[in-house]
């Protein structure tokens, strides 16, 4: 027994020290220390040089690690910071997250990978790192500025948004296949789980704290909330959901206790403590020799994560009302992944649902967007050098779609004609979605049972039951995906037309109102047919007597959408030399310094 406690001790003193140490020269390049970490773990692990070779033992510590760690996240995420973030600041998160997802779960599925790996590439793709941008942000002497309060509300969205990747992920992998209906299952199950801990947890819990306060013991709240957070993990655990994703929770429930500054300070120590020990273990569980293997593939999706992460919360940032130089400063904080791309990689390997390598990818993928920083701050207009080393007419196009929406948005603000749009057409918009996700998912649901009557009825078809049920899904969608269509084309002539009003004068309205309102139509139909192929293509994957119908699909909606961004470049041109171009770029122009 006294050589095992030995043996983990020097383990501890290998993880901490050697971290330490690894750090330090990282320090001193002026790299991320993080990196530090990873790479020490990377040479003494089982796949280096063998120093520490207790896998088992390595995985329990990075585990423990990660419920730490998202213990303390809940803790410093409050449900009050998201309240006070507004609307606008969540669209703008929403916005950049769900730019990033779609683009890595589509480059994902081209490689070949299934449907589970894809989303697990796009959930490790979309999620930042919270201590790495904001250790930017502070670099660059950007605390108090418009640009950091952006970037902590984007940290807070993805955040929240990583815990449900993680639960929902999760629930997936433990599952033999992701169909359409096993997919409204589970995240039926895991916001059931999410919402009923969270409404009674702060009901209970504070006041449980302010009864623990009341004894007078100074560790009773710190030895509550440890106990607490460890509780609903393993409670969590129980019933099917991921551990961390109970501590983080737990975290939550506490944050909005008056007690959990108090908390939150006696427990920041353990962070830095468990953080460490997390990313060494991290890079102890990489196969170096796996590296070269996955070299060539992980090439494409570097490239990928950092232009789309960075076209992302530009894109975000400039709905937000952000200029050029405040957007590419947002944009180029927020590329690094670290601390959940690690952690959705190891859940997506522990549970045997994904091939092995997407964690060296993960590995070569995060160290990438870590050592791209310093290039990014010199190549683009950022706060720390506005000049631009590349040109200005690539970013462009994307700060005018951004401050369109900017427009848009602060025209809901105090236009009560768009208010009374969006309340009319919002509702039926979202209605005929749901009728259309309704449709698909009762028949997926009941597929096999009526396949198996109309066989034992001897019914005679001409063609399959398959795809007789297929044709009938198609028949009772049509209308409403035309009502959709037709939703759509009512937004787009309204908001065109308030935007028009306001952003054209007079004299040239009718020569530029048409192509803003080309320009405004394409944006909202690639929406949308991004949204029925989301929701469509689940459904049709799974017809086995169809296996090219889901290529036909995806085929003709990214045929479609190529068109029409082809048509959106054209009319950009257009607009680009009228008034609409001078009044989106006159606030730029007013925030420049003399």
């Amino acid at each position: 027994m006294t050589v095992e406690v030995t043996d983990f001790l020097a383990l501890l003193a290998l993880l901490l020290g050697g971290g330490m140490i690894g750090a330090g020269i990282m320090k001193k390049i002026k790299f991320p220390t993080i990196i530090g970490f990873i790479l020490i773990g990377m040479i003494a692990g089982p796949y280096g040089l063998g120093i520490v070779d207790d896998v088992d033992l390595i995985n329990l510590l990075a585990e423990l690690g990660i419920i730490i760690l998202l213990f303390v996240l809940g803790l410093e995420f409050s449900l009050q910071k998201l309240r006070k973030a507004g609307i606008k600041a969540i669209v703008v998160g929403m916005s950049e997250l769900s730019i990033m997802f779609f683009l890595a779960y589509v480059g994902a599925f081209s490689f070949g990978w299934s449907h589970l790996e894809a989303l697990y590439l796009a959930g490790i793709l979309s999620i930042s790192s919270t201590a790495i941008s904001l250790r930017i942000m502070r670099d660059l002497k950007l605390v108090k500025t418009k640009e950091f309060d952006t970037v902590i509300t984007i940290l807070i969205v993805e955040d929240l948004a990583a815990v449900l990747l993680l639960v929902i992920l999760g629930n997936a992998s433990a599952g033999a296949e992701l169909d359409f209906s096993g997919i409204g299952i589970l995240v039926l199950q895991s916001l059931t789980f999410f919402v009923i801990a969270l409404g009674l947890g702060i009901k209970i819990i504070p006041k449980l704290l302010e009864k623990i306060h009341d004894l007078d013991i100074p560790e009773a709240p710190f030895i509550t909330a440890l106990a607490l957070g460890f509780g609903l993990a393993v409670l969590a655990h129980f019933l099917g959901q991921s551990s961390a994703i109970g501590a983080f929770i737990m975290g939550m429930i506490i944050a909005s206790s008056k007690h959990s500054e108090h908390i939150t300070k006696k427990i920041l120590p353990l962070r830095d403590f468990f953080g460490v020990i997390f990313f060494v273990s991290i890079g102890m569980l990489v196969n170096i020799m796996a590296i070269p293997q996955v070299a060539l593939i992980s090439i494409p999706i570097i490239i990928l994560a950092v232009l789309g992460k960075f076209v992302g919360n530009f894109f975000g940032a400039t709905i937000g009302g952000h200029d050029v130089h405040g957007a590419s400063t947002v944009g180029t904080a927020m590329v690094p992944r670290g601390e959940f791309s690690f952690i959705m990689a190891k859940q997506a390997v522990d549970s045997g649902s994904v091939r092995d390598t997407l964690y060296p990818v993960t590995m070569l993928v995060t160290l990438a967007t870590m050592l791209c920083i310093p290039l990014l701050l010199k190549v683009l207009p950022t706060l720390a050098d506005r000049e631009s080393l590349i040109p200005m007419k690539i970013l462009n196009p994307i700060f005018i779609v951004g401050r369109f929406f900017n427009k848009l948005m602060s025209s809901a603000d105090d236009d009560s004609q768009l208010n009374k749009m969006v309340k009319n057409h919002g509702p039926k918009f979202f209605v005929n979605l749901m009728i259309v996700v309704a449709i698909l998912a009762i028949i997926d649901y009941f597929n096999d049972d009526i396949v198996n009557l109309i066989n034992q009825l001897g019914i005679p078809l001409a063609i399959e039951p398959e795809i007789l049920l297929t044709i009938i899904s198609i028949l009772l969608i049509i209308y409403p995906v035309i009502s959709l269509l037709g939703k759509v084309e009512k937004l787009v002539t309204n908001i065109s037309d308030i935007l028009s009003t306001k952003l054209i004068p007079t004299d040239t309205q009718r020569i530029e109102e048409k192509p803003l309102h080309r320009l405004m139509r394409n944006i909202f139909f690639i929406g949308l047919i991004l949204i029925l192929i989301a929701v469509i293509q689940p459904y049709i994957a799974d017809i086995e007597v169809l296996p090219f119908l889901s290529f036909i699909i995806s085929g003709i909606g990214l045929a479609i959408a190529i068109v029409l961004i082809a048509d959106s470049v054209f009319v950009f041109q257009k607009l680009s030399h009228g008034h609409i171009m001078d009044s989106l770029m006159k606030d730029d122009e007013q925030s420049e310094p003399e």
